[in-house]
């Protein structure tokens, strides 16, 4: 697949849908408590149940899908870590760019990538990715941003507050059991997956509308280098140690490519652990991964 097809085809209209967000709430703005909202407690636990429960997923993908996404973690860890060493960053910065180095952008940005350059299967791994990216940004995330703010008793109660863990359990049990379910219930829910991508992207673009981009920026050049660039190298590297399927090994690779998550500023703010960074390292890195994300498609697509 040709790198214009791939910039034509899948890069710009992601970032057509974020643009007209973004415009959108520069003109007018948006209350996008509510459409997050709608995002975490709707769209996205329905994109979870239908996909998950109808994919031609084996149990050994989905095996696989899990081991890579916890080692990818613990290496782009030990990565973040090892940098923030190296430049002398205090705790608090140590702390947030951990969390923008190991958590990206697995659901605004993710679902849409995924689907429209793995059509079909890149959803269903995506959704997968998203259920592991969510569990541990709402455990170990917190614990990362903060140790002196939250217990380990409220981490635990949080956790138990998102939806997706009951979607993935719902999805689990469907294709299990082989539950035919009714299309009173069904439809709504395939409704809802579809209304995913645009949703998304536009919530995606409100939220970067609303980031106040301070001169802090420079400090986020390092995070951009570790998230865009030597990330997809050590996930290609893993899915080859990991000796995993090529038929989801490209995908793999790519969700390891995808920008900062929102998610981060959202715990940077609310444990008061250098947020302008964090804003910083989510703006600058979705807006450079026009370039990175369309390279990394187009050598995961060649290369395996």
């Amino acid at each position: 697949m040709a790198l214009t097809h791939i910039l034509l085809d899948i890069i710009v209209p992601i970032f057509v849908l974020i643009g007209m967000g973004f415009f959108i709430e520069k003109k007018s703005h948006f209350d996008l408590q509510v459409l997050t909202k709608t995002l975490l407690y709707l769209i996205m636990p329905a994109t979870l149940i239908t996909t998950l429960s109808t994919s031609e997923l084996s149990s050994d993908y989905i095996w696989d899908t899990l081991v890579f996404c916890l080692a990818m973690l613990i290496l782009l860890y030990l990565l973040s870590a090892l940098v923030a060493r190296v430049l002398k960053y205090n705790k608090n910065m140590t702390r947030a760019f951990n969390l923008s180095v190991m958590y990206y952008n697995s659901g605004n940005f993710g679902f849409p990538a995924s689907d429209l350059a793995f059509p079909g299967l890149g959803l269903a791994v995506q959704s997968i990715i998203l259920s592991v990216q969510n569990f541990l940004i709402f455990t170990l995330g917190i614990f990362v941003v903060s140790t002196r703010h939250i217990s380990a008793a409220q981490a635990f109660k949080q956790m138990f507050k998102m939806p997706f863990i009951y979607a993935v359990t719902l999805a689990w049990c469907i294709r299990s059991f082989e539950i035919d379910m009714p299309p009173f219930i069904w439809l709504p829910l395939e409704y809802l997956t579809q209304a995913l991508i645009p949703m998304a992207l536009l919530a995606l673009g409100i939220q970067l509308a609303k980031t106040k981009i301070s001169h802090a920026w420079q400090v986020s050049i390092v995070s951009l280098c570790c998230r865009l660039l030597l990330s997809p190298v050590m996930g290609f590297g893993l899915v080859i140690l990991l000796d995993i399927d090529r038929t989801i090994a490209p995908i793999l690779v790519l969700s390891t490519s995808y920008p900062t998550a929102i998610n981060t500023v959202l715990l940077a703010m609310e444990f008061d652990s250098e947020e302008e960074f964090a804003a910083n390292a989510v703006f600058l890195s979705t807006v450079w991964s026009i370039i990175t994300v369309a390279t990394v498609i187009f050598l995961v697509k060649g290369g395996f």
